[in-house]
Parts: structure tokens; sequence; C-alpha cells
């Protein structure tokens, strides 16, 4: 009985150790969360921003605000933009050598840019793991993210769970969304109402019990 336990273990173990060990940093990034299309003229609005260090961590840094023409849109040194008159430019968030830049009109109404970003899965791992992947921000601004019909991966793995994630080769500060409730076809996860549809850039499926990547996929726009 003992040796059937061990051997049980070591296949489990075996069976999520097999990729390469990689280098865990990436680059520091600055992402505007809440970006717009247009601004209508004589209206203001506050952008955010977040900065990932090299770990994919969120940090909390002095984000500094920049319009490339201030007489079409102005910006405050905290990131409120105000519309002054009819117009396009470009707006650029950034902190050291990191930033983000957004094409901006001032026009005649204010409309928002991103409220679904799609991903295609693919797997990062000698396990099959392909399929189709949607996060929407509701109506409420709660988040969902969603697999396709075409969603299909293993039930050999020993604890498959998803996140969202800034660092494709670490869950060390990604959201844990939870363990993976199908192995194939359409389904729904929701997300807590503090995540942004703009805070992270991957799903990520990983082996938790052995903190083994799984499956990738890269959210766009």
């Amino acid at each position: 009985m003992k040796n059937i336990k061990v051997t049980l273990l070591f296949l489990l173990t075996m069976g999520c150790i097999g990729t390469d060990i990689v280098d865990d940093a990436v680059p520091a990034k600055v992402v505007i969360q809440n970006p717009i299309d247009t601004l209508k003229v004589g209206e203001s609005y506050q952008f955010k921003a977040r900065y990932t260090d090299e770990s994919g961590e969120i940090v909390n840094v002095p984000i500094s605000w920049e319009s490339a023409n201030d007489d079409i849109i102005s910006i405050t040194a905290d990131g409120l933009a105000t519309a002054e008159m009819q117009g396009s430019t470009m707006v650029t968030a950034s902190h050291d050598t990191a930033g983000d830049t957004l094409y901006l009109v001032a026009g005649e109404r204010t409309t928002a840019s991103v409220s679904l970003r799609t991903a295609d899965l693919m797997t990062s791992s000698t396990y099959p793991l392909k399929g189709s992947a949607e996060l929407e921000e509701k109506d409420d601004g709660a988040l969902e993210l969603r697999f396709g019909t075409d969603f299909k991966t293993t039930s050999a793995l020993p604890g498959l769970y998803v996140y969202l994630s800034n660092n494709l080769n670490s869950t060390a500060n990604a959201y844990e969304i939870g363990a993976v409730d199908q192995f194939e076809g359409a389904q729904t996860y929701p997300i807590d109402a503090a995540v942004g549809i703009n805070d992270f850039d991957y799903v990520l499926f990983y082996c938790k019990p052995f903190n083994v990547p799984v499956g990738e996929g890269l959210l766009v726009p």
C-alpha cells in the first residue's frame, strides 16, 4: 500500500513537471486603466493608471500625466483631463521609463473605450489546452471571464486553476479566479468588483499544487 501511494505521488508530480525553468522578470509597465475614445468639449474626466514592476506586481508609485496639446485637452498632475476645444491629441501616463499613451478626441460627447477584451488560449506545457476567452465589464461594473464552446483541456491535472496576471511566468502577484470547473465547453467565472477590466494583461492556467504553468492567453485590446 505504501508503495502504491509513493508511486501515485511521483506520477502526479511528474505530471506537472516538465516545463523549462524560466526567468520570471518582465518589463515594468504603466497602463491607463479607464481609457476613453472621446471627451466632450467643456467636460472633465479623471483618468487612472497602474504601474507594475519587473515581477508583475502592482505598485503604488507617482504617475506623471502629460497632454501633447494642452490647447485641445489639458490634464492635471493627478490625471484630470479637460476638453478645451475640438480636436485630437495624445495623453501619456508615465513613471520612470515606463509609460502608456492614449489617442484622445475632444468632441461632441464622451465615449468609453473598452468593455470587452478577448484572448486566444493556448498551451504552454505538454498538456493540451486551447480555445477562446472573453473578459467583459457588465453594466454594473462587475467583470466576467467566459470561455467559449471551443475551450478544451485535460482532466488529468491535479488542480488546474485560472488566473489573471501581468506576468506570464508567475502567479505570485496574479488574481486567482479559481479552479477550472469544466475541462471542455463554455463556462463563466465571476470576478471581484474591485478588479478593473484593464488591470491585467494575461489569462493564465496553472497546476496549482506544483505551481507549474499549463496554458495562457493575451488579453486584447
